[in-house]
């Protein structure tokens, strides 16, 4: 039975961050069979992954027919920023009453990381770079778990984000929001980190119309 459970966690990972990254495109269809023979698995594991990605409104299932990648519902991608916002912003005063120096020097080392990606061109490490600094602001403010919260709630706003990286200017923005951020955490300027941090989430919204232009087949219609 523990076998079972580690596969298909492991199907669960792979899948999501598939469709997380576009990989996966939305609309795309998902074969279970053709998963469970590349992993060396059988079909059960991945049936199990794929209904946990349904209730992540990830995956759509329609019995007899098959399942696809959802498309991305635009007001389900709002309702996600305001959670990662409304959380985020409570979490960023704990981390400001908290934080070390060598919580600082954490964050900054993943904004260099991001530079090093923004070089390369590779914008799957600097979307996981971006993730995992906002994370350590959560584990520095002891509220890990939380985080935890949001990356499972929030995949429709977390695939529009990574969409939004192919906009003219959008990665040097979000380093030097970065960058401000961390200034005024260090600093310990709240009022300044938390109007920051709310331009650094909304910004997506003024986004939207060129993101859906471009990609008009990834979007849920009405």
């Amino acid at each position: 039975m523990q076998v079972r459970r580690t596969a298909g966690g492991d199907v669960y990972d792979r899948i999501k961050t598939d469709i997380l990254t576009l990989s996966r495109k939305p609309g795309s269809e998902i074969r279970i069979n053709d998963i469970a023979e590349d992993m060396g698995i059988s079909r059960s594991p991945v049936r199990d992954a794929l209904m946990r990605l349904a209730d992540e409104s990830l995956v759509d299932i329609i019995p007899q027919r098959g399942c696809w990648v959802s498309l991305i519902d635009l007001g389900r991608v709002e309702e996600e920023r305001f959670l990662r916002h409304s959380l985020e912003k409570s979490v960023i005063g704990l981390f400001i009453d908290l934080a070390k120096d060598s919580d600082i020097a954490k964050l900054l080392y993943f904004v260099s990381l991001q530079k090093e990606a923004l070089k390369e061109n590779d914008g799957i490490s600097f979307f996981t770079y971006d993730d995992e600094m906002h994370q350590s602001i959560f584990q520095s403010a002891d509220r890990g778990r939380i985080w935890q919260l949001i990356a499972r709630e929030t995949g429709h706003y977390r695939r529009m984000r990574i969409l939004s990286f192919d906009q003219p200017g959008v990665l040097d923005m979000n380093i030097r929001q970065h960058v401000e951020l961390i200034d005024a955490l260090k600093s310990k300027d709240l009022s300044r980190a938390l109007e920051i941090e709310g331009e650094h989430l909304s910004k997506i919204s003024f986004e939207a119309n060129e993101i859906i232009h471009d990609n008009p087949s990834f979007f849920k219609k009405g």
